[in-house]
């Protein structure tokens, strides 16, 4: 049943079936969700949300007001013994600082492009698949992605063109475990959309090498050849113990487009599994931001815009919205022009997208640096994130200031 209640009212528990405001108003990934933590409710009243929809077939109801006679045997109830260890209060976890979050990270991410690197080889020579190279690796990743997604996704702004494979591979396992922690996945579907992003590319093992690394455009016939990469890898993965279907929708439906016009199958709509619908977004997002041989690669906030008017055509729109949210408007490791005319680069999103914590490193008036500091800009009222700006056109490595500041 759906019920309209006051947003204080709220405990944890409920399914939000709808806030009375809009999808960007809202600090949330989705419009429906369930209540797990307390800062939820805290978030919907300081977004100044009065009023919610909850659905009690899916979450729990307001209570029911108890009758007088209840009441009074209730009170008449000795209060049970205080157990004084329950009074103890838990040491709360210590929190990494970015710092020692962007350490792990990189180390997670060399050793993954060095797995996904041994796995192709292997591959190529004709052995199958081995869970037991792939299931640590993603471990490792799912780890840091559930701690702080923010540590992996700048770092996968990291690139090179002569290992573009192996790193869109990890970029592909990172984004989609990112994507799938925003929009409150179980664990276990996270670090399956892992597998499946690692290993979406496993078919391109079989793909001539003068067609996958072709500097300018595939003919009709190459084309033909490049799109049997995605059938290739499906094959592999089924005869891969271990995988499950999540994984496999990855690999095999990455191509497909939500209004039919993708390939292998030219699947659409519904037909696509929500996975699969995930991934599409997921690897023209990583592809388009990247340096290829056959083009530059553009900014992510130039990108997402793209994204967004394709919405309904090439993708899923509403999860178009969603990722939005997982990678934030200005993702990690981007520069931006501020109000003050200064380059920041950004370190690490936070609830409101239009203000990301950044690093302030340089005067773009006068070219020159200044100390680095980090600012959460959702806390500054006079300074805003104007633009985003080129690494190229700056000639700058974002890398190289997140490292000497946080």
């Amino acid at each position: 049943m759906i019920r309209t209640i006051s947003s204080k009212q709220l405990k944890l528990g409920m399914f939000i079936h709808k806030l009375d405001t809009t999808w960007l108003k809202h600090p949330f990934a989705l419009n429906q969700f369930k209540i797990a933590e307390t800062s939820d409710i805290k978030k919907i009243i300081s977004a100044d949300i009065k009023k919610v929809q909850i659905d009690t077939n899916k979450g729990l109801d307001i209570p029911q007001e108890k009758s007088s006679e209840a009441t009074s045997k209730t009170e008449k109830q000795p209060s049970p013994a205080i157990n004084k260890k329950t009074l103890k209060k838990k040491t709360p976890p210590v929190r990494k600082s970015l710092t020692k979050l962007r350490k792990d990270a990189k180390s997670i991410k060399d050793h993954a492009e060095e797995a996904i690197s041994t796995i192709m080889a292997d591959v190529k020579l004709g052995q199958q698949v081995e869970m037991e190279l792939v299931t640590p690796v993603v471990d490792k990743m799912a780890e840091s992605v559930l701690e702080n997604s923010n540590a992996l996704l700048g770092l996968s702004r990291i690139r090179t063109m002569d290992t573009y494979t192996f790193e869109h591979s990890v970029n592909i396992s990172v984004l989609m475990m990112s994507f799938a922690k925003t929009r409150g996945m179980p664990t276990e579907f996270i670090h399956d959309v892992g597998v499946g992003g690692l290993l979406h590319d496993i078919g391109k093992t079989l793909t001539p090498p003068e067609i996958l690394n072709k500097a300018g455009k595939l003919t009709d016939d190459e084309f033909k050849i490049m799109r049997r990469h995605v059938v290739d890898s499906r094959l592999i993965l089924e005869k891969t113990p271990g995988i499950n279907q999540n994984a496999l929708d990855v690999a095999a439906l990455h191509h497909e487009k939500f209004d039919g016009s993708g390939y292998p199958d030219g699947k659409k709509g519904d037909e696509i599994s929500i996975v699969a619908q995930m991934s599409v977004i997921v690897d023209v997002y990583d592809a388009l931001t990247a340096d290829r041989c056959y083009h530059k690669g553009q900014d992510p906030s130039v990108v997402l815009k793209r994204m967004l008017s394709w919405g309904g055509s090439h993708f899923n729109p509403q999860l178009v919205h969603e990722f939005i949210h997982c990678v934030g408007i200005y993702p990690p490791a981007t520069l931006v022009m501020l109000s003050n005319k200064h380059i920041a680069v950004v370190a690490e999103n936070n609830d409101n997208l239009l203000a990301p914590n950044v690093v302030i490193f340089l005067n773009s008036k006068t070219r020159e640096t200044i100390k680095p500091v980090l600012v959460n800009l959702s806390k500054q009222q006079e300074l805003k994130v104007i633009r985003s700006e080129s690494d190229q056109n700056w000639q700058i490595d974002p890398q190289k200031f997140l490292d000497l500041s946080l």
